[in-house]
């Protein structure tokens, strides 16, 4: 168990099941642990979970989005005298010995001189049973590295998923914490590519591989398995996508990406997924929203 490391789970409307067991795993390797609740539904028996397992609960008065349930963890951390904050989604089951690992995993890399932004297992998709791969930028293409799972292989990455990574406190305090006006998608991906440029490093392990549920579900199409959110999430990604052009510390290989999903997007879940004219409003509102930049939640407009 290391005591140096502050746990900060985010919570909306989970399974609470699935969230107990969460949990259960998570007490066994951290000693602090705070629950950030996001207004669900259920958050009586979030806050159940959480004083069954002497967890530190936080309940917002309505949802303020991850980024922002993510940086009320980190300010309690750093009230705490946590060295490292480990970020968790409320449905990702961590294997034993995951934080150990990444704890000193995190400690060589910084032994060696190495500005560690962030480190995190490669995670096992539920729906698909596919592992996680890592990206990197070269030049103007985003090169994609996998590597056999449960072996001591690192992989550099730009970024790291959340959920299950162990970002240091000083990288936090340097590089900033996360940005609230992207709400929810690609609050990672921002936070890592904004690391990469104070000249931070991120990486993923192989060693141990997390179970994560990525979307409400899947679709396969063209060959393909596709990820599938719930309608307002194409919002985000979309309007997400434009904010990230215009930011300077996003390379040229990451820009390029965001523009080319766009119409993509729009066809696949436009026009082969469920829902499909609510998904068509929500994608056509994210892209007004992004080309006028408009950050935070959706609806939500300046005073």
């Amino acid at each position: 168990m290391r005591y140096n490391v502050c746990a900060v789970v985010v919570t909306y409307n989970p399974d609470i099941a699935v969230f107990a067991d969460v949990i259960a795993k998570l007490e066994e390797q951290v000693n602090q642990i705070i629950i950030v609740d996001n207004h669900s539904n259920n958050c009586s028996d979030i806050e159940a979970v959480a004083q069954q397992s002497s967890c530190r609960f936080v309940s917002t008065s309505e949802n303020m989005g991850i980024a922002h349930a993510q940086n009320l963890g980190v300010a309690y951390g750093i009230e705490q005298n946590a060295q490292y904050m480990l970020f968790m989604d409320q449905d990702t089951i961590l294997p034993d010995g995951a934080v150990d690992d990444l704890y000193d995993m995190c400690r060589d890399l910084e032994a060696k001189g190495v500005k560690v932004g962030s480190i995190g297992h490669a995670y096992r998709d539920t729906h698909d049973g596919k592992v996680s791969i890592a990206a990197r930028a070269q030049g103007h293409r985003l090169i994609r590295r996998a590597a056999p799972p449960d072996t001591d292989t690192l992989l550099e990455a730009d970024f790291v998923i959340a959920s299950g990574s162990l970002i240091p406190i000083p990288a936090l305090q340097e590089v900033g914490l996360m940005d609230e006006t992207l709400f929810i998608d690609l609050v990672d991906v921002e936070w890592g590519l904004r690391a990469l440029s104070r000249g931070y490093r991120n990486f993923q392990s192989l060693r141990k591989i997390m179970t994560h549920t990525l979307g409400n579900g899947r679709i396969n199409l063209f060959g393909k398995s596709i990820s599938l959110h719930t309608p307002i999430r194409d919002y985000y990604v979309i309007r997400n996508s434009i904010l990230m052009l215009g930011r300077d510390y996003v390379g040229l290989a990451w820009k390029l990406y965001f523009f080319r999903r766009l119409f993509p997007f729009f066809i696949v879940f436009g026009f082969f997924a469920n829902h499909k004219m609510a998904r068509l409003h929500f994608m056509t509102r994210g892209l007004i929203d992004g080309v006028l930049n408009r950050g935070g939640r959706y609806g939500q407009r300046p005073a």
